[in-house]
C-alpha cells in the first residue's frame, strides 16, 4: 500500500513538468525534482541531503525505502507507440553499499500484469562521492500498448547507505 501511494503521488509530475518539455514532442518527461516539493507528499519525502541541481532530489536510504515515483499512461504521452524511451537521471551513490535501483516498470494498466523491469543499480553507475550521468536507451517489449502504465522510482533495495537520483528526462524513441 505505501508503495502504490507513493507511486501515485507523483503522477502530478507530467503538470509539474519544466516548461521546455512541451516544445520537444519527443520528451516524455523532465523533471529536477525541486518542481515536485509542495505538490506532492510529505516534506521528507524529498531530501535535501544531496541535489544534483536545485536543492531536493529523490532519496532512499534505511528508513526511505522507495522514493516518489513517476506514472503515466504510455498513451497519454505519446500519440504513436514508440520503440522505447531514452532514460536520462543523475545518480549519486555515497559508497559501496548504497545499492538502491532506480526502477522502470511498464505495466498493462487493464490487467496490472508487469509487461516489463528494467533496474539500474546506482552504485554500477560509476564512481561514489561524485554525482554520475545515467543514459540508457530502453528497448520496449512487443506487449507495451497505448493501454500501457510506465512507473519509475527509485528503491532502496539493500543499501545501508544513502543514494540519490535527480534531474530525471525519459526521451521517445521513434526511430
Amino acid at each position: 500500500m505505501k508503495r502504490t501511494f507513493l507511486l501515485l503521488t507523483l503522477t502530478g509530475l507530467v503538470a509539474c513538468q519544466k516548461q521546455d518539455a512541451a516544445t520537444d514532442a519527443k520528451v516524455l518527461m523532465r523533471s529536477d525534482i525541486d518542481s515536485l516539493v509542495g505538490w506532492v507528499a510529505g516534506p521528507n519525502t524529498f531530501s535535501k541531503a544531496k541535489a544534483h541541481s536545485g536543492e531536493y532530489s529523490l532519496g532512499v536510504d534505511q528508513n526511505h525505502e522507495f522514493s516518489p515515483g513517476y506514472t503515466a499512461m504510455l498513451g497519454n504521452v505519446l500519440s504513436t507507440r514508440p520503440r522505447g524511451v531514452k532514460l536520462s537521471a543523475w545518480v549519486y551513490a555515497t559508497d559501496a553499499q548504497s545499492g538502491g535501483k532506480l526502477e522502470f516498470v511498464l505495466k498493462d494498466a487493464v490487467e496490472g500484469q508487469e509487461q516489463f523491469r528494467k533496474q539500474f543499480r546506482l552504485t554500477e553507475v560509476g564512481g561514489y562521492g561524485k554525482w554520475v550521468k545515467l543514459e540508457e536507451e530502453i528497448e520496449f517489449p512487443k506487449e507495451a500498448t497505448y493501454s500501457s502504465q510506465i512507473f519509475m522510482y527509485v528503491s532502496r533495495a539493500e543499501a545501508t547507505t544513502p543514494a540519490y537520483v535527480d534531474d530525471i528526462e525519459l526521451t521517445a524513441l521513434t526511430d
